[in-house]
């Protein structure tokens, strides 16, 4: 079976795919792909299904040998992608011949790398998804040096001719968001700030969660709300009064209070966000 095998592994790297789904009802969260985007992106390129398992790399540095023939389609934050020593670009399709060795190398701009190989990677597969879960600590353990995964034929189309220039992250300083009131707007004394102010992304920010500074938002009532259920994308509000939005490895249950909910386009924006940037949040109704 052909394969991949890495000799140089530092940062978080690990797989991703569409996560578990259906699971929530036994506290185990979706995971999968943080920036969905950039994910369907890079199997697009390389003819897989939008939801086959590709590698996200966090700012990470590494290299890996094939022992086949391979296409690959390297999407998301910019990097630096060398095959045997040789530049390539970014956002498009990508043959790598066997006995090759690929380098990938983080830019400064964004922070999640996807590399998509045509046929899927396979890593341990856990409630069908071979995804790590940072939470959980469930699924493919996050890749190191030494680590070989096979490559299987779940192709879904041809190799794309397509390129997309303008896709990779710019590295934005400030990005809007958007987001829809969740039924635990009313308990605020002043929800609206959320959408009249600015906040800004901590270094306190992994898969689990996205920690922001900003204005206080305030829960009027006194006393303590019950577990409830929480999804992707919800904006919790701590005893802190600071913004929590939960990324693809959150909790599937939360007692503080939810102000509102990112939409699923803007998560994609908030994968790629380095402490440090700049948010404001848009209404959606």
């Amino acid at each position: 079976m052909s394969s991949i095998k890495f000799s140089e592994a530092s940062g978080f790297i690990t797989l991703q795919d569409q996560g578990r789904i259906g699971f929530a009802n036994i506290a185990v969260p979706t995971s999968g792909a943080f920036d969905q985007s950039a994910h369907h992106l890079g199997n697009r390129l390389v003819g897989n299904d939008p939801g086959a398992c590709s590698i996200e790399s966090l700012r990470g540095t590494f290299k890996f040998s094939t022992d086949t023939d391979l296409v690959i389609g390297v999407t998301g934050a910019p990097a630096s992608v060398q095959v045997n020593g040789r530049e390539h670009e970014m956002s498009r399709a990508i043959y790598v011949a066997a006995n090759s060795t690929v380098a990938i190398k983080p830019g400064s701009a964004g922070l999640r790398t996807y590399i998509a190989i045509r046929g899927s990677i396979s890593g341990d597969l856990v409630m069908g998804s071979h995804s790590y879960d940072e939470l959980s600590q469930i699924g493919t353990p996050p890749i190191k040096a030494g680590d070989q995964f096979s490559i299987g034929n779940q192709v879904a189309g041809s190799i794309s001719g397509e390129y997309f220039p303008n896709l990779p992250v710019s590295g934005k300083t400030e990005i809007e968001i958007e987001a829809r009131p969740a039924p635990r707007w009313s308990g605020f004394r002043n929800g609206q700030t959320l959408f009249e102010s600015e906040y800004q992304v901590t270094e306190s920010s992994n898969r689990v969660g996205m920690r922001l500074s900003g204005p206080e938002l305030i829960w009027d009532s006194k006393e303590r709300l019950a577990s409830e259920g929480v999804i992707t994308g919800a904006i919790q509000i701590p005893v802190d009064g600071m913004p929590l939005i939960f990324g693809p490895d959150h909790p599937t249950t939360g007692g503080y209070p939810v102000i509102a909910v990112v939409s699923r386009n803007s998560l994609n924006l908030l994968a790629q966000a380095t402490p440090g940037t700049k948010i404001r949040f848009r209404r959606s109704n």
